[in-house]
């Protein structure tokens, strides 16, 4: 992952529309007969996180979502994620202190170089909890091939770090039992991966050619979202790539594999306390086991175009019953944008709509994030990138969501600036 600088916040505004159809509408409850027509931008950003102010080390900066959550006595915790892993907490999230002490070290809990333990650099990613007390949180989890030839310090021919261009990425499971201010891996059963879907290059051609000194061969699942409950199953996103290593042919100049799978991929689980029996949307209501790769990976679409998306973040919205997949795209500066599905049991995402006045932001690229917990109170904080010395601070505003002559309602959802890896 990039390392990235600072986090903003921005108010906006949603508007629901009721969906056109057969039937009463008196006789169809209130979260089937809404969709979301459209969100804006209303507020200004708000720097919440200043790495120049607030770092207590250099990696100390929002690498991935900032997602909030809430400790069992009320305390509100804004995670502040990278491989050293730390937190703001507060009476609100808009009156959020570092907290000084680190609550996961990758350098000090986990850099295991031998590529089945799955164990070298962690970011925590969207913790869960149904008392405050006992979480559980999914993670990126990267590893570098070059790790096993020593040459990780070495920059490919592509001009890319030997470790991005030899970059395996797992997502692991993690528990605390201290409301969220110590975490370790969360094993079960001898397993702590719910998704193991990298390539393997140990024992491989390509390690032994060293394929990543000349082209980037990263591969896996990246950067999951938070965890969103429908019915019996929690449900995440994360973004895909799969790559064919048979084609590789270095005595031609061969050195990249080419990618033959990628995009979001949607996982669920009906334990989020268990890392193990993680199912993969494999199309329709189809889930598949996540070992069986039988992945059906999609791209954003807009307009009948793909659209080259970063790593989302996953809402639920109560008022239109919706789920929400927001993002930017990579490439520039790019709005912030939102697509739904009535269901993540059997998906059915429209197009891509951007956040209206969320291009003047500086989104290179952000994901959305939430405050997770399952009691969906929340307020929206997006993330955006740019140099510490390039924010402007502003004031906070709310996210309202309008339907007729429903009153205003406030809705949470934090925001994170990840960087997830482009698919070339």
């Amino acid at each position: 992952m990039k390392r990235r600088g600072h986090i903003l916040s921005f108010a906006g505004t949603i508007v629901l529309a009721a969906c056109s159809g057969g039937g009463s509408s008196s006789s169809v409850p209130v979260a089937l007969t809404q969709h979301i027509a459209a969100i804006a931008v209303s507020g200004t950003p708000t720097i919440v996180f200043d790495h120049v102010r607030d770092k207590q080390e250099p990696y100390n900066l929002p690498d991935a979502q900032a997602t909030a959550w809430k400790e069992a006595d009320g305390t509100v915790n804004l995670m502040i994620p990278s491989f050293e892993n730390y937190r703001m907490r507060g009476p609100d999230l808009l009156h959020l202190t570092m907290d000084t002490k680190k609550i996961y070290s990758s350098s000090t809990s986990g850099s295991s170089i031998p590529e089945d333990q799955h164990d070298y650099d962690h970011w925590l990613l969207g913790p869960y909890s149904q008392d405050g007390v006992h979480w559980y949180s999914l993670a990126h989890t990267e590893w570098y091939a070059c790790l096993l030839n020593g040459d990780c310090a070495q920059t490919g021919a592509n001009g890319l770090g030997a470790d991005t261009n030899s970059w395996a990425n797992t997502v692991n499971s993690f528990v605390s039992t201290n409301g969220g201010a110590s975490w370790s891996l969360n094993t079960v059963n001898g397993n702590h991966a719910p998704a193991d879907v990298s390539y393997h290059w140990t024992g491989s051609v390509a390690l032994n050619q060293r394929v990543y000194l000349q082209a980037l061969n990263h591969t896996g699942m990246f950067g999951p979202s938070r965890l969103v409950q429908e019915g019996g199953y929690w449900y995440s996103v994360a973004t895909y790539i799969h790559r064919d290593f048979t084609q590789l042919d270095p005595a031609h100049g061969l050195y990249e594999a080419p990618i033959d799978n990628a995009g979001y991929v949607l996982i669920r689980t009906s334990d989020f306390t268990n890392p193990n029996g993680w199912q993969v949307w494999g199309g329709g209501s189809v889930y598949n086991p996540v070992a069986s790769l039988q992945f059906l990976a999609f791209f954003p679409q807009s307009n009948g175009t793909s659209l080259n998306a970063a790593a989302p973040q996953l809402i639920h919205d109560t008022v239109s019953g919706s789920f929400l997949l927001i993002f930017t795209v990579f490439g520039g500066v790019n709005p912030v944008y939102f697509m739904t599905s009535p269901s993540l049991a059997a998906p059915v995402w429209t197009d891509a709509k951007p956040i209206a006045g969320s291009a003047t932001l500086i989104s290179d690229p952000a994901g959305p994030v939430t405050r997770i917990n399952p009691w969906w109170f929340s307020q929206t904080f997006f993330i955006t990138s740019g140099m510490p010395s390039s924010a402007k601070e502003g004031r906070v505003g709310r996210i309202t969501r309008q339907h007729r002559s429903i009153p205003n309602r406030c809705c949470t959802a934090l925001q994170r600036k990840r960087a997830t890896p482009a698919m070339s």
